[in-house]
């Protein structure tokens, strides 16, 4: 049977839960014009499509993101090759601001985790035992159907899978969001992994996949 690759807006039970690469987290915090051809910035511009929906979403209860922890600091560590590397920042003025408002987004203050009602959108998801058990597995996976996927975005699909064993989120609400074509392709062809999307693919775009 196929897959049903479409994301409810409004799901019908709970939430929409989204497991995120470090590529997609990093791309909401750099500024489309940084980019420095037209490549980079359609990529960014597709990546804050599906982030203003998330954010939607988050803004009325209806989503949560999950970050593996090893996704944090990529996404840090791509901010700062921009600057140092690539020169998308041209200030370090510019680069800090930019790296502030990331963590600023995914961090929650002690004052909020002590709230009696506290709102915590984004959560750090680590790298336990159980998770990278599942990296050796679903290398296996990937690899019979010729998809190299990299280590990160392996602990991405274990984590998505941790979430389905241990915290018993149904996998059609469970979304996995990554710039990584092998990581995207080859879920398709894995029963047991939950769906996952590229922005930056056509048939992947905002107003094809929400409804």
């Amino acid at each position: 049977m196929a897959r049903i690759r479409k994301i409810k807006r409004v799901p019908d039970d709970g939430k929409n839960y989204y497991v995120v690469d470090a590529c997609f987290l990093a791309n909401r915090f750099i500024p489309e014009d940084r980019a420095p051809d037209a490549h980079g910035k359609k990529r960014i511009r597709l990546c804050n499509e599906w982030w203003d929906e998330i954010d939607k979403q988050l803004s009325e209860g209806t989503a949560r993101v999950y970050i593996p922890d090893i996704c944090v600091a990529e996404a840090y560590k791509t901010l700062a090759k921009k600057y140092y590397s690539e020169g998308w920042f041209k200030s370090s003025q510019d680069y800090n601001y930019w790296r502030s408002k990331m963590k600023e987004a995914i961090s929650t203050s002690v004052e909020e985790l002590k709230k009696a009602h506290r709102k915590i959108l984004y959560h750090d998801l680590e790298s336990t035992r159980d998770v990278m058990i599942s990296v050796d597995r679903f290398y296996e996976l990937f690899f019979k159907n010729k998809k190299n996927v990299s280590l990160p975005d392996l602990i991405v699909v274990a984590s998505a899978k941790y979430l389905v064993d241990f915290y018993d989120i149904p996998k059609t609400q469970l979304h996995i969001i990554t710039m990584d074509r092998a990581l995207r392709d080859g879920s398709k062809r894995i029963q047991q992994v939950p769906n996952a999307y590229d922005p930056t693919v056509e048939a992947d775009a905002r107003e094809k996949v929400f409804e």
